[in-house]
């Protein structure tokens, strides 16, 4: 019923009205209830809180060895990666997962490419200790990336899974739902690339993956509905010496169980191959 009504107006409404329309209804989360498989991997781990007043939330694993910082995407939780933390740490490494704005048991029931980047920064400027490694998924992926130059992260190691070269996901699912005028969805393109500090133009190069190589890798599964294999193929292009690896059968979330993903991601973090 509200996508029907949110369709009406926006063929009806003024475009800044219409891309206000567009931009609430695109920021609304939704909390998924978590597996059994990850209840699991969670009940292992020690939550704690990070941010300017304390409000946001993670989850560590470990005592001991290099620092990897796990990150879920648009829509997502940090729960979901979870399972792929409890392996590392088996491993001797240190994970952290945390929460977005507006995901999981954070703050707020909106979210924002912005708030991506800054809790990503904010996580990393609380530890106040060298990073490892990044594991994300999806939108955090992207959003990962574009941090780097963006909020001055950094880590040896990058895992990008199921990765967007560019913020369109959600320019598809507007656009599939809500039909918006060209001059809206153009407005909406620029907001998100506003938020990139940029242009849609540059942005949608692959921009936020400039200066990547042989410490980034890349994991796509093909029977990924909402980002394409292909994706993988585009930003392995822009950034010669990445490693890129391809399943089949797992879909964009059940990717992150994948036994696959475990394997290829301890061998990539192996300390002994830096």
């Amino acid at each position: 019923m509200l996508i029907n009504v949110a369709r009406y107006g926006i063929k009806v409404l003024p475009d800044s009205l219409a891309f206000h329309v567009i931009r609430g209804l695109a920021a609304i989360t939704q909390r998924f209830s978590v597996s059994l498989v990850e209840q699991q991997a969670m009940a292992q781990a020690t939550r704690r809180y990070y941010g300017k007043y304390g409000c946001s939330v993670a989850w560590s694993w470990g005592k001991e060895g290099p620092l990897i910082v796990l990150v879920h995407g648009w829509g997502g939780y940090a729960a979901q990666m979870a399972p792929l933390a409890v392996c590392l740490s088996q491993q001797g490494f240190r994970c952290i997962t945390i929460d977005i704005r507006g995901h999981g048991e954070s703050p707020l029931k909106h979210t924002r490419w912005s708030y991506l980047l800054d809790d990503i920064a904010t996580l990393w400027q609380s530890l106040d200790e060298d990073i490892y490694a990044y594991i994300a998924h999806s939108a955090g992926a992207l959003t990962t990336m574009a941090g780097r130059s963006l909020m001055g992260i950094h880590a040896k190691r990058y895992v990008c899974i199921c990765a967007p070269s560019h913020p369109f996901p959600p320019i598809n699912v507007i656009e599939k739902k809500l039909a918006p005028r060209k001059r809206v969805i153009n407005r909406y393109r620029e907001y998100i690339a506003e938020q990139f500090q940029t242009s849609w133009d540059l942005l949608q190069t692959g921009i936020s993956y400039a200066g990547a190589g042989a410490d980034m890798l890349l994991f796509y599964d093909k029977s990924d509905r909402f980002i394409p294999h292909s994706e993988g193929d585009k930003i392995l292009a822009l950034c010669p010496g990445s490693r890129l690896v391809k399943t089949n059968g797992y879909s964009h979330t059940k990717i992150l169980t994948a036994p696959e993903l475990a394997e290829a991601v301890s061998e990539f973090l192996n300390p002994q191959n830096d």
